[in-house]
């Protein structure tokens, strides 16, 4: 098993130290007041954290190590419920919002806070974390780990987090997304380097949070990141499949590589260059796009930069053409031009073409929503390529999310603008009764509603 790095192993030894000799401490186990516990807490968590921090910017496969060492009883159970949150957090779930598999580390630092002395203290920190812990674990898994405690009072707490109400998955769904948002803004993550096709499969959710977390830290990765990219695409042995191919895009997509590490990544890419795979690649990138992760122009260079080196005829065609569209603009007539015959040289809704359409409707998104109501009449010019776009895609989904984007805009304008008869109004009237029935994304009825006066309740003296 590896090691944790001997400067961490120190820098906690010394905090270790730092603990039993605090004076908080020793009033703490005189008096058994929380109020001392919490001095201590204050004196020392910001300590651990500090560490934390450094391991998960520089060395992120070495967090559980560094948080396993936490659990030794000298430490006083401090920071245990934050790495608790950490370790339900991590694990990978499926569309039913229960763990893939068992969650050890969860268990392991459970148990730890479990059979602290100071567990009377530290349970007023980990409700919440225990009940979604809990929601996404088995039941069998619950079972078998509160048959560990020996203690009926802890026990009985730990039975009372089992909660009848996440039975329902919609209830799952809703306690997890609302836990993970108090974590937004922790550097947590971290991954299993897998070492065969199996694991891709059982680590690939772990594997590409942790990734898109790197992708999007704004800081570099750091070289133990490199050296677990590297992991991934020079390992043969870790096959051909739909996961690991995903695993080569986000590399390509999101990653800075060094010159022996491209030619690595070529070849696992090329793999993949059958027909049949290459519509695998296109369904990739298409769930990418459409995913949370939002894709922009120096991710798609980044990736075209090594798919031409590649044997991937047909997803070269397509990352030419979208390096072309970026390169002129997507409001020139020529870039409208390199799309439409692109689009015209596959079936409609193939996944080529739905690729491409979430490359157009990015750029019309990431526009108008930097777009500011002073400046509506940009956004009546822009709309005449809107238009040529919607004609030459002839798609009803890609129409549907261009009238999403722009009822949402002239929703901010009349908010803005509620002077009925000045001319920044009448104009915006003007261009909606017109424009917004000609494209079908308004009725005449659902037009004049829109703009129909709204009468004040008189209220009745």
């Amino acid at each position: 098993m590896k090691e944790l790095d001997p400067k961490y192993a120190a820098a906690l030894s010394s905090i270790k130290d730092k603990i039993q000799s605090s004076p908080h401490l020793q009033s703490y186990l005189d008096e058994e007041e929380e109020a001392h516990y919490d001095l201590l807490k204050q004196e020392i968590e910001p300590l651990i954290e500090e560490i934390h921090l450094q391991v998960a910017e520089n060395d992120p496969l070495q967090l559980e190590l560094l948080e396993e060492e936490l659990v030794d009883p000298a430490f006083e159970g401090l920071f245990l419920p934050r790495i608790l949150g950490y370790s339900v957090l991590r694990g990978a779930i499926n569309d039913q919002y229960k763990y893939i598999r068992p969650q050890e580390h969860f268990k392991k630092i459970l148990l730890s806070i479990c059979n602290s002395f100071n567990f009377d203290i530290l349970k007023n920190r980990i409700g919440q974390t225990i009940e979604v812990g809990f929601s996404l674990s088995s039941d069998i898994w619950i079972t078998n780990l509160i048959a560990e405690i020996d203690n009926k009072l802890v026990k009985t707490y730990l039975q009372s987090h089992k909660l009848s109400k996440y039975t329902d998955v919609r209830s799952r769904h809703t306690s997890h997304f609302r836990y993970s948002k108090q974590f937004k803004s922790f550097n947590f993550l971290t991954a299993t380097l897998p070492q065969t096709a199996s694991e891709v499969k059982i680590e690939f959710n772990s594997i590409v949070n942790f990734l898109l977390f790197r992708a999007t830290l704004g800081s570099k990765p750091g070289d133990s990141v490199y050296q677990y990219l590297d992991g991934i695409i020079g390992n043969e042995q870790l096959g051909k499949s739909k996961e690991n191919l995903q695993l080569l895009l986000i590399i390509g997509l999101f990653f800075d590589l060094k010159k022996e590490e491209q030619k690595k990544l070529i070849t696992g890419l090329n793999k993949y260059k059958e027909k049949e795979d290459e519509l695998l690649c296109f369904e990739v990138l298409r769930r990418m796009q459409e995913s949370n992760h939002d894709l922009n122009d120096a991710d798609y260079a980044r990736l075209n930069d090594i798919v031409q080196r590649t044997d991937l005829a047909q997803f070269k065609i397509f990352m030419n053409a979208v390096d072309q569209i970026d390169k002129i603009g997507y409001i020139n007539s020529d870039a409208v031009d390199t799309a439409r015959t692109y689009h015209n040289s596959n079936k409609g809704l193939s996944p080529q073409n739905e690729c491409l359409r979430n490359v157009i409707f990015r750029k019309f998104k990431t526009f108008m929503s930097a777009l500011a109501e002073e400046d509506f009449i940009e956004y009546f010019e822009l709309n005449k390529v809107f238009t040529t776009y919607m004609n030459s895609f002839d798609n009803e989904k890609f129409n549907q999310n261009v009238k999403g984007i722009s009822m949402t805009y002239v929703k901010k304008l009349l908010r803005k603008f509620t002077e009925k008869r000045s001319k920044d109004y009448q104009d915006i009237k003007k261009f909606v009764s017109s424009v917004f029935l000609d494209l079908g994304f308004m009725k005449e009825k659902e037009i004049k509603e829109l703009f129909k006066t709204k009468r004040k309740k008189v209220v009745a003296s």
